[in-house]
């Protein structure tokens, strides 16, 4: 019997060992260059100059809160002592009243208008209608009521009702 023999020639690419195959080349990561150079004698100068522009900016913050906070909270005080003396009397509408605190009641108790007021009680005056009011928020009570006659701003003369 004649055999026939075929040969098939497979081709395999050699491999290399695994300790030697090449790696990728590792990229290397340049980070940018600053553009401004700060030296030695000039760092101190730099946070000196950073620290006052820091405190002028805080500086302004502060002084525009504290006048926010005296010029509405004065305001809301006046209007809601004026709203709760509505409740008990009828307020003038067309004028707006000065208000004044008393600090110290002793002082002023040979006034008739003020025989009666205690520390912390408050004045409400109105010019032009001549009339003046002795308000003790502690208690949400009116003192006393009075005819004024207002001079120079400073002192204040009751006629008693």
């Amino acid at each position: 019997m004649p055999t026939t023999s075929s040969t098939t020639r497979t081709y395999i690419t050699p491999s290399l060992a695994p300790d030697k195959v090449p790696k990728p080349p590792k990229k290397s990561l340049k980070l940018p260059t600053p553009s401004v150079h700060v030296t030695k004698k000039q760092l101190p100068w730099l946070i000196t100059a950073v620290l006052v522009i820091i405190s002028v900016f805080m500086f302004i913050q502060y002084r525009q809160a504290q006048n926010k906070l005296q010029g509405g909270s004065q305001n809301a005080r006046v209007s809601g002592l004026l709203k709760d003396v509505s409740r008990v009397i009828i307020l003038p509408t067309n004028e707006t009243p000065t208000v004044a605190t008393v600090t110290n009641a002793a002082k002023l108790a040979n006034q008739s208008f003020f025989k009666k007021a205690q520390d912390g009680d408050k004045v409400i005056v109105y010019s032009g209608q001549k009339e003046a009011i002795l308000y003790r928020p502690s208690t949400k009570q009116i003192v006393t009521v009075s005819t004024v006659s207002v001079s120079d701003g400073s002192s204040l003369q009751s006629s008693g009702r």
